[in-house]
């Protein structure tokens, strides 16, 4: 039964987006695929890191590839739908991020990108998010410079089908700043206020900067050491800080907190493994569900 609590509130701000990132070779596609349909708010996140691919966090392109198959096979409506079964968010890291930065001069990073861009949004995505750090890969020295800015609304403009994620954060300052100085944004750009980078750290506050929420969906998303433990205040402290921005949508995005060390993990002899831990993940959605922000299926 839906929850009575104040976050059911038609008045409050609606989650948008239930995220958990790092999906990877450790998870069973299927599991991800039956989660996902069960609870359609639900975005799941997959790095892209050329330089790490098949490491913990960062899926093989065979994973990725595999996937993408299963949903064509599970959906046969989708082709006749504007939407994918499940919700597939791709966060760009290393080389992806510097050939958008470069696009609009630099010609083989723009077919580059664009070609890649393309090749996601075939397999399912509809939402790319640019992690344009030094931690995550990216060459960050030109960040506010006017080609830079260039390239990037180039390239979001090249594919409006898809929604480009800005993850905010002090690094990331003169990209975000050089594209809010501009007389007017695409919709298809919001922002993701994350401190923390992919590393687990804990926000200290919730931005309410009303420049942020800067589409008319008024849509804006947080990020930073979000796990099961606290993913019940995070929910009600963002949905107020979404509120105070004047904001009417949010999302929140969660990576380190829904992973683990298990030993033996994938069958294999040896030490302790880097794993997506989907019971992780689901202690959140239950926890999300109880407070009425999203449904459990009928029955549960």
């Amino acid at each position: 039964m839906p929850s009575t609590t104040a976050a059911a509130a038609s008045s409050s701000p609606k989650l948008a987006a239930l995220g958990f990132c790092g999906a990877d070779d450790s998870v069973n596609h299927r599991h991800l695929i039956l989660l996902g349909k069960s609870y359609p708010t639900i975005e799941w996140g997959i790095l892209f890191r050329p330089d790490k691919e098949g490491q913990p966090r960062y899926a093989t392109r065979q994973w990725v590839c595999r996937l993408a198959e299963l949903l064509a096979q599970n959906d046969a409506a989708t082709a006749a739908n504007a939407l994918p079964p499940i919700r597939l968010a791709a966060h760009l890291c290393g080389s992806h991020v510097n050939n958008l930065l470069s696009s609009s001069t630099d010609l083989s990073c723009a077919n580059n990108i664009d070609s890649f861009l393309t090749e996601l949004y075939n397999w399912g995505f509809r939402r790319v998010q640019v992690n344009a750090t030094a931690v995550n890969g990216v060459h960050t020295e030109h960040l506010g410079e006017k080609a830079t800015i260039q390239s990037f609304l180039r390239t979001t403009t090249a594919h409006l089908k898809l929604e480009f994620i800005v993850q905010k954060n002090e690094e990331t300052l003169p990209l975000w700043n050089g594209l809010l100085e501009q007389e007017s944004l695409p919709e298809n750009i919001v922002f993701l206020h994350d401190e923390s980078k992919g590393t687990g750290k804990e926000a200290s506050a919730w931005s309410t900067d009303p420049q942020f929420v800067s589409t008319s969906r008024k849509i804006v998303g947080y990020a930073g050491g979000i796990k099961p433990a606290n993913v019940a205040k995070v929910a009600q402290d963002t949905m107020k800080a979404c509120q105070e921005s004047g904001g009417k949508e949010f999302w929140i995005d969660m990576e380190s907190g829904v992973r683990s060390k298990m030993i033996g993990a994938s069958g294999k002899e040896g030490g302790e493994e880097d794993i997506f831990d989907l019971s992780k993940c689901y202690e959140c959605i239950d926890t999300i569900c109880e407070l009425g922000f999203i449904d459990h299926p009928l029955g549960l």
